[in-house]
C-alpha cells in the first residue's frame, strides 16, 4: 500500500476451526451459473471418505414437458434389461440396477479433485464489520457420471457370450503353456506400482460407497452448521495485542528442564466463562465480566462478546451456560433428551416472562423430578403468576447490543424447530386414553400461564384441595368454589 493511501475501514478478522476439518468446496464446471440450486431434487447422496470422492442423485422431473418419455425408457431398458413384474421381483437384482422405476429418471454426479493443496484457501463470512474465516479441507468437482453406458456395454457383452454358448460346443484345440516365474520384486519397484494410475484406480475402484445424510440448505439443520462459520475464539488473532513480555514468551519457548518447569496454562477466556456460568447457572453481562480475572477484564467487549457467544446462550439479556456443558455423563435420562429439554424451557422464557410447569412437563415427556430440576436451575417460582427467571430481564444489554441479542434469537429459533421435528418423529402411542370433561393442558401452546390469586405454593394447593374433597365427602355443606380457582389449584 502506497503511503498517500487513505485507509478507508478497518474490520477485525477472525478465524473459526468448528468446520475446518470437515468443510469442502464443492464446484459444478458444467452446470450453468444462471441455474439456482434450490428447486434442485437430491435422491441420494454417498462417499468414499478414504478417496474424498462424492457421488449425487439428482432427481428428474419425468412428467416435465421438455422430457421425453420414450426415450427415458428406450435409456434404462438398455442399462438394466426388462423390468420384472412389480409382485415377483429379485431384492438382490433390484439393487443392482441403475434405474429401478423403469426409466431415466435420474442424473449422478460424481466428483474429483482438482487441487490437492488447499491449505491456503479458506471461506469467508462478513457480517456485522467481522470477518469470520474458516480453513477449507478441501476443493471437490462435480461432473454428470455416464457409467450407466459402460453397463450397457457390458451387457452387450454378456449376451453375446451366452448366445456363443448355446451352439455345439467344440472340443479344445491342445495349446502350448509356457510357465513363467514372478522376479523378486524391489522396494523401489513396488513403490513405483503403488502409485501407478492402474493400482490407484483400483484402490479408488474397491473402497465401498458410504450413504451420506443430505440436508436443504434452508432447513434448520444447515442453519446450525452455519452458524459455526463464525469463530468462537476470544482473540482477534493479531500479536500486536499482546503485552511485551507475553510476546517475547511467545516467541522464545519455556524450558524444558525439570528444575525450571513451567506453570499449568492457564485457561482460556471461553473455559472461563463455562465454568463461572456453570457454578452461577445465570448472569448478567456486567457481573461476568467483573467475575473474570483482571488481566481479562481489559479484553475488548467484541471480543469477550464473541466468546460468550460460543461458550454460553443468551436469554433476555441473560447469560447462561449451554446444554451441552451441563449434561454430559450418562444418566438414567438420556443427555440428548435433558439438552433438548432444558434448550426448550430456555425458548420458553425468549417467548414469555412466567410459564407452566405442567405444559413444559407434558411437552418434554420426562418425569417430573427431572423438569423440576431444570426449571429450578434458572427460575424461581412465584405463586401469583409461575415459574419466572431468577434474575430480572437485563433490558439495557438487549438495548446495547441488539445484533447480539438477534443471532441469539436466531439459535434459539432454529433449536425450536428441531424440538418440534424430534416430538413429531417420535412414534405414537398406541392406546389413548379417554378425553375428560376438564381442560386438557395442551403441549402445543407454549403460552404464559394465568395469574394465580391466593395461592403460596403449588404444594399448598394439593393440601386445599384434598381437604375440599375430605370435606365434600363427609356430608358436610361447603363454600361454592369456581372452575376457574379449581384449574389453577391443580
Amino acid at each position: 500500500m502506497e503511503e498517500e493511501d487513505p485507509v478507508v475501514q478497518e474490520i477485525p478478522v477472525y478465524l473459526s476451526q468448528a468446520l475446518s476439518e470437515h468443510l469442502y468446496i464443492y464446484q459444478y464446471p458444467v452446470r450453468p451459473a444462471n441455474r439456482d440450486w434450490k428447486d434442485v431434487k437430491v435422491t441420494n447422496a454417498s462417499i468414499k471418505p478414504k478417496n474424498h470422492l462424492v457421488r449425487m442423485e439428482i432427481g428428474l422431473d419425468t412428467y416435465s414437458d421438455k422430457y421425453c418419455p420414450s426415450k427415458g425408457e428406450q435409456i434404462a431398458l438398455n442399462t438394466d434389461g426388462p423390468q420384472e413384474s412389480r409382485y415377483i421381483k429379485d431384492k438382490e437384482k433390484e439393487r443392482s440396477q441403475y434405474f429401478r422405476n423403469g426409466i431415466m429418471d435420474k442424473i449422478v454426479y460424481e466428483s474429483s479433485t482438482p487441487c490437492l493443496e488447499t491449505q491456503h484457501y479458506a471461506v469467508a463470512v462478513l457480517q456485522d464489520k467481522e470477518l469470520h474465516c474458516t480453513p477449507i479441507q478441501g476443493i471437490v468437482q462435480l461432473r454428470p457420471s455416464y457409467s450407466y453406458f459402460d453397463k450397457q456395454d457390458k451387457r452387450k457383452v454378456d449376451k453375446s457370450k451366452a448366445e456363443n454358448s448355446d451352439e455345439e460346443e467344440k472340443e479344445p484345440e491342445a495349446q502350448q503353456v509356457t510357465v513363467k516365474f514372478a522376479r523378486v520384486e524391489t522396494d523401489m519397484a513396488k513403490k513405483a506400482r503403488e502409485k501407478s494410475y492402474e493400482s490407484v484406480s483400483q484402490r479408488i475402484a474397491n473402497e465401498p460407497w458410504y450413504d451420506a445424510l443430505w440436508k436443504h440448505s434452508e432447513t434448520d439443520h444447515a442453519e446450525l452448521e452455519r452458524l459455526k462459520l463464525f469463530s468462537a475464539t476470544s482473540s482477534d488473532g493479531s500479536a500486536l495485542t499482546l503485552k511485551p513480555s507475553e510476546y517475547v514468551r511467545a516467541l522464545v519457548p519455556a524450558s524444558t528442564d525439570e528444575a525450571e518447569m513451567a506453570p499449568a496454562t492457564k485457561p482460556s477466556l471461553q473455559d472461563q466463562i463455562k465454568e463461572i456460568l456453570i457454578s452461577a447457572k445465570l448472569m448478567t453481562f456486567i457481573e461476568l465480566r467483573g467475575t473474570l480475572r483482571e488481566e481479562e477484564r481489559s479484553v475488548s467487549e467484541s471480543a469477550l462478546l464473541t466468546a460468550l457467544g460460543a461458550a454460553a446462550c443468551c436469554v433476555r439479556g441473560l447469560w447462561a451456560p449451554r446444554s451441552e456443558e451441563l449434561y454430559t455423563r450418562a444418566a438414567p435420562v438420556p443427555p440428548r433428551l435433558m439438552c433438548a429439554a432444558r434448550d426448550h424451557v430456555l425458548y420458553l422464557f425468549t417467548q414469555h416472562s412466567y410459564v407452566d410447569r405442567r405444559k413444559i412437563a407434558a411437552a418434554v415427556r420426562l418425569p417430573p423430578q427431572e423438569v423440576l430440576e431444570i426449571l429450578r436451575s434458572v427460575a424461581k417460582y412465584n405463586p401469583k403468576t409461575g415459574w419466572e427467571l431468577i434474575l430480572p430481564p437485563d433490558t439495557a444489554f438487549e438495548t446495547k447490543y441488539p445484533d447480539v441479542v438477534q443471532r441469539q434469537n436466531h439459535y434459539w429459533e432454529a433449536r425450536q424447530r428441531q424440538f418440534n421435528e424430534m416430538l413429531i418423529g417420535e412414534n405414537a402411542p398406541k392406546r389413548q386414553r379417554k378425553k375428560s370433561q376438564r381442560d386438557s393442558v395442551s403441549s402445543d401452546t407454549m403460552m404464559s400461564p394465568k395469574q394465580r390469586h391466593n395461592s403460596v405454593s403449588e404444594e399448598d394447593n394439593e393440601r386445599k384441595r384434598h381437604k375440599n374433597k375430605s370435606a365434600s365427602g363427609s356430608g358436610k355443606r361447603t363454600r361454592n368454589v369456581s372452575s376457574s380457582s379449581v384449574t389453577d389449584a391443580t
